[in-house]
C-alpha cells in the first residue's frame, strides 16, 4: 500500500488559537524526532493565511517577530528533511482581528465561497505564491479549510491559473451541512484517486485535476466512549499537545457517544488505533493509495508513538508524499 500521511499546519480556530510553540512547533518536531529513522515522508498542507498575517504585523507586536521565525525555520527544517509542504487556506484569516492579546474570527468569512470569485481567486494565487517563496519548491497540490472545497467553481480557475493539479480535501461519503462550513461528498467515486474537471466529487477521466482523497471510517459510539475515558484518565498519554480550542461545532459529546459518525482516517490521538483497520479496508476494495489527516495540534504523546510503531511494523508499505504522487502518478497520467 501506497500511505500518504498528511497534516494540515494551523493554529486551533475557537476562542483560543493556541501558542505557536505548543500548537505547531513542539508536536511537529516530536513527530519529526520520533519518526526520523524510519522509512517516512510527511505531507504538511501549510495554512498560509495565518503566516501572512504575522508577516504584516510583527512590526507592531514583538511577539509575533519570534513566532514567524520559529515557524519559517520549522518549515525549512520540515523541507531539509525531505518531507513536503502543500498549500492549505483557512481564508477567515482574512478578516481577523487581533486585540492585542487575542485573534478574533468572523466565521462569516469560513470559507472562500463567503468571498467573491475574484476575491477568492486572489488569496489563493497571494498564498500559493507566498508558500513557493518560502519553501522554493513548486506547489502543485491542495487541500480546503474545513474541507469546504464546495462549490468548485470558486477554486476551478485558481487550480489552473496557479498550477494546482491535485486536491486532497475529500473524504469519501463524508457530509456537514452548517451555515459556517459545509461539505457533500456522498456522490464521490469509491476509487482512491481519479481525474476530474470542475467537479472533484465527478470522475472525468480527461479531466486535468486529480483528486486523491483522504480516507473515511465509520467510528462507533464504544470508540468516542474510549477516548473520552483515556483522555480523562491518562490525559498525559491522550491529552492532545496543542493548548488552544476548536471552533464551535454540532458534534457534542452526547451525538457522538451515542450515534456511529463517518469521518477521516487520521493519526489524531486515538483516532490512530484505526489506521490498520483502515488500510484492510481499502485493500479490500483493490485501493493502492491511502490518505491519514493529521494536525501537529490534535497528536497526542499516545499517537506519536503508536504512529512510530505501527511504521516500524509494517515497513513493506510505501510511505509518500503528496510530491511522489505527482512525480508518480500525476506526471504518468500527463504523458
Amino acid at each position: 500500500m501506497n500511505i500518504y500521511i498528511t497534516l494540515d499546519y494551523e493554529l486551533f480556530f475557537g476562542e483560543n488559537t493556541g501558542s505557536v510553540e505548543n500548537t505547531l512547533i513542539k508536536p511537529t518536531y516530536l513527530l519529526l524526532e520520533k519518526c526520523k529513522n524510519l522509512p517516512v515522508q510527511f505531507t504538511f498542507f501549510i495554512d498560509v493565511g495565518y503566516i501572512i498575517q504575522l508577516e504584516k504585523l510583527q512590526n507592531i507586536y514583538e511577539c509575533f517577530q519570534n513566532d514567524l521565525e520559529k515557524i519559517k525555520n520549522q518549515i525549512m527544517f520540515i523541507i531539509e528533511n525531505n518531507h513536503s509542504c502543500q498549500l492549505h487556506i483557512h481564508p477567515h484569516w482574512e478578516r481577523a482581528v487581533f486585540d492585542g492579546k487575542n485573534w478574533i474570527f468572523d466565521y462569516n468569512f469560513y470559507k472562500l465561497s463567503d468571498f467573491t470569485i475574484n476575491e477568492a481567486k486572489q488569496i489563493f494565487s497571494n498564498y500559493k505564491n507566498y508558500l513557493e517563496k518560502l519553501t522554493n519548491k513548486k506547489v502543485h497540490s491542495f487541500r480546503a479549510g474545513g474541507w469546504c472545497i464546495q462549490p468548485f467553481t470558486y477554486f476551478n480557475e485558481s487550480f489552473s491559473n496557479n498550477n494546482i493539479m491535485i486536491d486532497s480535501s475529500i473524504f469519501p461519503k463524508g457530509k456537514h451541512i452548517e451555515k459556517v462550513y459545509s461539505y457533500d461528498f456522498t456522490a464521490c467515486p469509491s476509487k482512491d484517486y481519479w481525474s476530474f474537471s470542475d467537479d472533484p466529487c465527478s470522475e472525468d477521466k480527461a479531466g486535468q485535476f486529480i483528486e486523491l482523497p483522504i480516507s473515511s471510517y465509520k467510528y462507533s459510539p464504544l470508540f468516542f466512549w474510549k477516548l473520552f475515558v483515556l483522555g480523562r484518565l491518562f490525559p498525559k498519554r491522550h491529552k492532545t499537545l496543542g493548548d488552544g480550542k476548536s471552533m464551535p461545532s454540532s458534534y457534542t459529546k452526547k451525538k457522538l457517544l451515542s450515534k456511529s459518525h463517518l469521518f477521516c482516517g487520521s493519526i489524531d490521538g486515538y483516532y490512530c488505533t484505526k489506521m490498520k483497520k483502515i488500510i484492510k479496508n481499502n485493500e479490500h476494495k483493490g485501493f493502492e493509495h491511502t490518505v491519514f489527516l493529521g494536525h501537529p495540534k490534535a497528536l497526542t504523546v499516545f499517537s506519536i508513538n503508536r504512529l512510530s510503531k505501527f511504521i516500524l511494523i509494517n515497513k513493506s508499505d510505501n510511505y509518500l508524499t503528496l510530491d511522489d504522487f505527482y512525480d508518480k502518478v500525476y506526471q504518468k497520467k500527463r504523458y
